[in-house]
């Protein structure tokens, strides 16, 4: 199906559901990493958990049975390791400033990460990322001619894989056939729920929605650059500018040893 951002017609989210089998919950994993985002994992997860197991089983994973710890300090025991995990419907990838190290070795086969989300991929009903995980699926080949979003600030990081189509504007999230990519970091729920739409229906996407009284309302209107004031954008960027380059930078090593 043609890539649908943020809301998308009936069409289309029937167009996208119509592949999801039915008869059983589907297994959503997400892997973690050093240096991950923990609202990338948190705010999808609860979706997830609020979904319901008749629906979906959420887990979250990582390279070994030790607590993993956030850019922020925050530890996370995963429900397994990468040897012990099972068979996933839905691979979820968050984003976090961990993911320049998961580039520093540029052979997947040598690379645990990429190796494991390589694996789990291929034949998976949806295939999902938030914030900067996009850039690791694009590099295991996850994006390839499709159409893709990231977190504002790295999109031109995103746009070193040649083989993916980096949307345009900033989406909450893209629906490009299997693939749910989402925006920057908060994100992560709205696409969340239209993943949870996509599984379950609208109105049980709805129901998680109400139950986490998720209905943004600002302070300000800095959410992205399209509505951020000059002043904030210039100053974010300013900050976030050498982050930006430098996993730019091994993107590009990266993708150049392939």
């Amino acid at each position: 199906m043609a890539a649908t951002a943020g809301h998308w017609s009936g069409a289309a989210r029937a167009a996208a559901t119509a592949s999801i089998p039915t008869g059983g919950p589907l297994v959503v994993g997400i892997p973690l990493y050093e240096g991950f985002d923990s609202l990338d994992v948190l705010g999808p997860y609860q979706v997830f958990t609020l979904l319901g197991t008749g629906f979906v089983k959420p887990c979250l994973v990582a390279e070994t049975s030790a607590p993993v710890t956030s850019f922020e300090g925050v530890r996370i025991v995963p429900d397994y390791s990468f040897d012990d995990c099972p068979r996933l419907d839905v691979p979820y990838v968050p984003g976090g400033p961990g993911v320049d190290a998961l580039f520093a070795e540029t052979n997947i086969d040598d690379n645990p990460f990429l190796s494991f989300l390589r694996g789990q991929i291929d034949g998976a009903t949806l295939v999902c990322s938030v914030c900067t995980g996009a850039l690791l699926l694009a590099a295991v080949g996850g994006l390839d001619g499709l159409s893709a979003t990231t977190h504002w600030a790295y999109k031109t990081a995103l746009g070193v894989f040649p083989q993916v189509t980096v949307a345009d504007g900033f989406p909450r999230f893209v629906i490009d056939g299997s693939r749910v990519t989402g925006g920057g970091i908060s994100s992560g729920i709205d696409q969340g729920l239209a993943i949870a739409a996509l599984i379950a229906g609208p109105e049980q996407a709805a129901g998680v929605q109400l139950a986490m009284q998720y209905a943004p309302d600002p302070p300000f209107d800095d959410g992205d650059p399209s509505t951020a004031s000059p002043r904030v954008l210039h100053d974010v960027s300013s900050r976030w500018a050498g982050g930006v380059a430098a996993t730019r930078q091994a993107i590009e090593a990266f993708v150049a040893a392939q």
